[in-house]
C-alpha cells in the first residue's frame, strides 16, 4: 500500500488534482492531499483530508444505488462519474470490483487534462494487476479522439437531419410518439409545443447524442432520440429502443434526487450547486445538465468511442437551452 500511495502521489498538484482517496468498497485505504499543512480534527487526521473521505465515501453509496438500473440497460458497469460545480469538480474511477479512486481538483479550465491524467492512472493500477485496460470517456479510442478533437470546430449538423430530410416536415401529435422508420428518427414531447423539439432534434447525432429529453418539469419532458438509425442497430441485441427509450425516461425522472443528495455531499468541500453530471458505463455514458429556472437535460450516447463528443455536444446544448 506504500508503494501505491507513492505512486498516486505524483498525480497530486495543489492547483491541479489536490485530493486523492483510494477506497476499498467504502473504506478508504489512501488519502492524499497536496496541501502539506492545514488544520487537524481531534484525531490528529487533516480536517480536508477528512471531509473529502467522506465525500466520497457518500458518493459510493449513491452511485452503488444506481447499479442496478444500469444492470437492466445491460451497458456494463459505471466506471467512471465526473461531477462539475463551478469551483471545480470530483472524477470517482473504478479500478476493480470494490476498488474506486476518488479525485478532487479546484481548478475550472484543465478538466479534460486532469480526467486525462486519473484514466490513464488508474489504467496503470488495472495492469499492474492483469486487468485490461478501460477506455475511460473514450480518452483511449482513436474515433473518440476524432471526434472530440472535431468538436472544437464549427458545431456539426446532425448526420440524420443531413440524410434524412428535416425533421420538421414531420407531423407530432400531443399523446403518441412519432416514428419515421426511414430516417429512424423518434421525437416525443408534451402537448404545449416549443422550439425546444427543433433544437433537441438538432443535437441528435449517430457519431454522437443518440437521446436527449428536456425536463422543464420532473413530469412533461421533451424527449428526441435516433434509437431506430440503421446505425445502431448493434447497440440494441438487449433491451429494445422501446426499452431503453423507458429506461433512460424513468432515469431522467430519478437523477434530480441523486443530484440533490451529491450536492449535499459535496457542500463540505467544494461551493455551489452540481451543473453536470457524467455517468460513464463500459458502453457509452449518460449525461445530466442543469439548467436555470429548476430545469434540467438528461442525454445519452449508447458508444463508447463517443463519449467525450457527447459530452461536448451535451455542453453544446445545455448552453442553447438556457438561453431560451
Amino acid at each position: 500500500m506504500n508503494d501505491l500511495a507513492t505512486r498516486l502521489r505524483q498525480l497530486l498538484d495543489s492547483e491541479g488534482l489536490a485530493h486523492l482517496v483510494l477506497y476499498d468498497r467504502d473504506t478508504a485505504k489512501v488519502v492524499l492531499d497536496a496541501a502539506t499543512e492545514t488544520p487537524e480534527d481531534s484525531s490528529g487526521f487533516p480536517q480536508v483530508s477528512r471531509a473529502h473521505e467522506r465525500t466520497g465515501r457518500q458518493l459510493y453509496y449513491i452511485l452503488e444505488e444506481l447499479e442496478p438500473d444500469f444492470a437492466e440497460l445491460r451497458t456494463g458497469a459505471l466506471i467512471r462519474t465526473v461531477l462539475r460545480v463551478p469551483t471545480g469538480s470530483v472524477f470517482y474511477y473504478f479500478i476493480e470490483q470494490g476498488f474506486h479512486l476518488y479525485g478532487a481538483t479546484p481548478a475550472v479550465d484543465r478538466l479534460d487534462e486532469l480526467d486525462l491524467m486519473m484514466a490513464e492512472s488508474v489504467n496503470e493500477l488495472r495492469t499492474a494487476v492483469r486487468y485490461s485496460p478501460l477506455d475511460f470517456g473514450s480518452f483511449f479510442s482513436r474515433p473518440g479522439a476524432a471526434v472530440a478533437a472535431s468538436l472544437t470546430g464549427p458545431p456539426a449538423s446532425s448526420p440524420v437531419a443531413e440524410e434524412e430530410g428535416d425533421p420538421e416536415e414531420s407531423e407530432d401529435t400531443d399523446e403518441t410518439a412519432d416514428t419515421d422508420e426511414t430516417a429512424g428518427y423518434v421525437s416525443q414531447k408534451p402537448a404545449e409545443t416549443t422550439d425546444a423539439s427543433d433544437i433537441l432534434q438538432a443535437a441528435l447525432d449517430v457519431r454522437g447524442l443518440h437521446y436527449v429529453a428536456y425536463y422543464r418539469d420532473p413530469h412533461t419532458p421533451f424527449v428526441a432520440d435516433v434509437f431506430r438509425h440503421p446505425a445502431l442497430e448493434k447497440f440494441f441485441r438487449g433491451p429494445t429502443p422501446d426499452q431503453r427509450r423507458d429506461k433512460y425516461g424513468r432515469m431522467g425522472q430519478l437523477l434530480p434526487g441523486v443530484v440533490r443528495r451529491m450536492n449535499v455531499s459535496l457542500h463540505a468541500i467544494m461551493r455551489g450547486e452540481l451543473s453536470q453530471v457524467v455517468l460513464d458505463v463500459e458502453q457509452g455514458a449518460v449525461y445530466f445538465h442543469a439548467l436555470p429556472d429548476r430545469r434540467f437535460l438528461v442525454g445519452v450516447t449508447l458508444d463508447q468511442s463517443m463519449v467525450a463528443g457527447a459530452d461536448r455536444q451535451m455542453a453544446r446544448l445545455g448552453r442553447e437551452l438556457a438561453r431560451t
